[in-house]
């Protein structure tokens, strides 16, 4: 089930950041950069920063499993990035789908709910960052993502090369699912 976030599921989400960080991009990401997600760091930021993410423009959903446990969530609102704010409106902020609930359809779910979001909120085309040749590069191509810009970014002291794949045209997309409140 895809529902949109509530307040008090920070605890679910910072468990699905942390371990998604530390399996996706062990090896990508510099040590000390992946050092700094842990638990307690991130339940202290999504604990202050999820009323602000779950209201307004920019919206957060979850996918929770049938024993109600959060494996998944989404973040999308508008695009932040100057260079693609001139074709792309809204953006994803992140999918996240904890290593041991993937394949299961959560991470197309959580897309479809935050595009029918940003649809709702008059965006006609997203984007959203990823980096080069990373697995969810296949993921997003197979969702209808264009790779349509690169860049370099340092982290902590490491080049890596990143991606946006962008969605023209949201219409295209079709999104089949009942998002519940």
């Amino acid at each position: 089930m895809i529902r949109r976030a509530n307040k008090d599921d920070w605890k679910g989400i910072s468990r699905v950041h942390v371990d998604c960080m530390h399996s996706a991009y062990q090896g990508v990401l510099p040590a000390a950069t992946l050092d700094k997600f842990t638990y307690i760091d991130r339940e202290k930021r999504w604990q202050n920063d999820l009323p602000n993410s779950i209201r307004g423009g920019t919206m957060n959903y979850v996918a929770v499993d049938k024993n109600g446990e959060i494996v998944g969530f989404a973040l999308a609102g508008t695009m932040r990035d100057p260079r693609l704010r001139i074709k792309y409106t809204g953006e994803i902020y992140g999918i996240y789908v904890h290593p041991e609930a993937q394949g299961q359809g959560f991470g197309k779910k959580l897309f479809e709910s935050v595009t029918e979001h940003l649809v709702s909120h008059h965006h006609t085309s997203i984007a959203l960052w990823t980096f080069n040749e990373h697995s969810s590069c296949n993921f997003f191509e197979h969702l209808g993502g264009i790779n349509v810009y690169e860049k370099t970014n340092v982290i902590t002291g490491k080049e890596l090369e990143e991606c946006a794949y962008g969605w023209d045209d949201l219409q295209d997309i079709t999104c089949n699912i009942e998002v519940q409140d």
